[in-house]
């Protein structure tokens, strides 16, 4: 009850955003991941969801699967974590702490993580 009253006030587009990361997290959870359980994912995604909006969640969501495949222990050499940064913060880090990371990252370098999901399909880094 609550939950519905706090949406109500937050007014059509709370709720339309609401809706949309639910939905995002649920379509991402039917590709799998083998390296993080179902549990994981969605309560990782829940988390960017909620500090996003919903472009730069649907980007996160595209981004954050190619690179890791939403598995904060995800390595590929020097690379660690949920967007495969190159710091060794990122190994230790928990989940909360890798996407606070992994958006700022993006915010510095590339202006937005939807400019970095844009770089990533034409350089497949970023």
């Amino acid at each position: 009850m609550m939950d519905t009253m706090h949406s109500a006030r937050q007014g059509p587009l709370g709720i339309a955003r609401r809706c949309v990361v639910h939905l995002l997290a649920g379509l991402c959870l039917l590709l799998g991941s083998p390296g993080a359980s179902a549990t994981d994912i969605k309560t990782i995604q829940s988390y960017a969801g909620s500090l996003l909006t919903p472009l730069e969640f649907s980007s996160a969501l595209v981004l954050w699967q190619k690179e890791s495949n939403w598995d904060i222990r995800a390595v590929n050499g020097s690379h660690h974590g949920l967007c495969q940064g190159r710091s060794k913060y990122l190994a230790k880090a928990n989940y909360k702490q890798q996407v606070q990371w992994c958006i700022a990252y993006a915010y510095n370098r590339y202006g937005s993580i939807t400019l970095a999901l844009e770089h990533w399909r034409l350089h497949k880094w970023h």
